[in-house]
Parts: C-alpha cells; structure tokens; sequence
C-alpha cells in the first residue's frame, strides 16, 4: 500500500498546485507543480499571468526546452506595445529570428525585415528582396520613396549591385526629378563622373 501511495503522491502534488493556482497563491502552486514533476506547468501559469521573471526562473532552473516560449511570449507582449526592438532583442534569444522577419514585414517595417534577414536568415534575402519589391510597388509613389529608401538600406550594407536595382526601378515610376537623382547615384555608384 505503501508503493500505491508513492505513486499517486505527483498527482496529489499537481492537484494542490491547481488549487494554489486558483487561489492566486502563485508562488506556493510553483513549487508544488515542480515536486509534482511538471515545472512546464509552473512555466505556464506564470506566461498566463504575464509574470515574466518567474516563468523565465522556472524554465531556467527546471525545464530549459521552455525558455524559448517564455522568450516568445515575452516578445509577443512587446509587440503588443509597438516595441519592435525589444521584441526583436527577445525572439533573437529565443533563437526565432524567422518570427522576427515575420513581425516586421507584418508590421511593414521592410529595412528591419531586410536586415534580420541579412544577418539571420540570408538563404530567404533574394526572396525576401523580391516579396518587398512587389509590396512597394503595390504602393506607388510611397512604392517609389520605397525603392530609394531600400537603395540606401543596400548602399549601407555594401550591397551596390542591389541598391543600383533599386534605383533603376525608380525611372519607370514617371517621377523624372527622382528618376534624375537615382541615375546620378547610379552614376556615382559605377564610378562615373556625374554631370
């Protein structure tokens, strides 16, 4: 009766740890869910309740496959409040830098979708590049500003041959004035004397 008794003693454990749960006694539910051998539980009654630290203490500490939905979770709540650099900061932890890519382009900001795809995930760039071009041009003239926005973005990166697509893609936009000041950058990117 003994031996019966061990067995059920994580199930007794995992039944105070709801109950505690539901009193709001969160601290007191956590370790009766880590004695009852389920710490994931303890991870998600802490995610639930936006308790951040302690979800991330817990996963940590007792079931390290968690940490990067906590991470999640976190960066999903900053995304909530528009704050596009913590969650990036957050998901990158998390070692999810596609949910980043993902966010941004959502969210429309392309030269951060760019970026995290340069540096993270630089097999899905050229599509990538050609998913934005469709976007801005989609967009018109914001599409236009679009194309020589990117072209910065390239030039930054030491990216010219893309940045030299970008403004040519501009002369078809029936802008002559920005037409003009894209094929001087052109010019000046092929080492041609401007003028």
């Amino acid at each position: 009766s003994r031996l019966a008794l061990k067995h059920k003693t994580p199930e007794v454990h995992l039944k105070y740890a709801m109950f505690l749960e539901d009193e709001g006694k969160f601290e007191e539910a956590e370790a009766e869910f880590i004695r009852a051998g389920k710490p994931k539980e303890a991870v998600l009654m802490f995610v639930h309740n936006q308790d951040w630290e302690a979800a991330q203490r817990v996963a940590e500490a007792h079931d390290p496959d968690s940490v990067a939905e906590v991470l999640v979770g976190q960066a999903r709540g900053a995304l909530e409040e528009k704050d596009f650099q913590k969650a990036e900061g957050l998901l990158l932890r998390a070692q999810r830098p596609g949910l980043a890519l993902s966010y941004y382009k959502e969210a429309g900001l392309w030269s951060d979708a760019l970026r995290i795809c340069k540096d993270y995930v630089p097999s899905q760039l050229e599509a990538l590049q050609e998913e934005y071009e469709r976007e801005a041009t989609k967009k018109g003239t914001r599409g236009v500003e679009g194309f020589v926005e990117q072209a910065r973005h390239w030039e930054q990166a030491g990216e010219y041959s893309r940045a030299v697509d970008c403004y040519l893609k501009v002369r078809d936009s029936g802008n002559s004035d920005l037409a003009e000041k894209c094929w001087m950058k052109v010019a000046g990117s092929c080492g041609v004397p401007a003028g």
